[in-house]
């Protein structure tokens, strides 16, 4: 299964994902795939794992370029998520492909 598979997959069962991006493991729950620039990108809420600019109690929101993630695995794990999903799209993705049921 792609990537983009993945994804799709976590986001229509609202299950949890371990990425490998930018050198880093993290835990995330995927939000919204779509096109940023014209390029796949990927709005997630991250709650565990590395991050360069750290993470905040509880996780944050985090937009990824899918070509960026390097592997995409299902983890058993509670569904998170934060405010503000729509203003966090809108700023992060010029157009959404796929999204998690709200």
């Amino acid at each position: 299964m792609s990537v983009s598979e993945t994804l799709k997959r976590a986001m229509t069962l609202k299950q949890c994902v371990r990425v490998m991006a930018e050198g880093r493991a993290r835990d995330i729950c995927p939000h919204a795939l779509g096109f940023k620039d014209g390029r796949p990108r990927l709005l997630a809420f991250q709650y565990q794992g590395g991050s360069a600019s750290g993470l905040a109690a509880g996780g944050q929101w985090r937009a990824f370029f899918v070509h960026d993630i390097v592997t995409a695995t299902i983890i058993d794990g509670p569904w998170h998520s934060g405010s503000n999903f729509v203003a966090k799209a809108e700023a992060c993705l010029d157009r959404i492909e796929f999204r998690v049921a709200h």
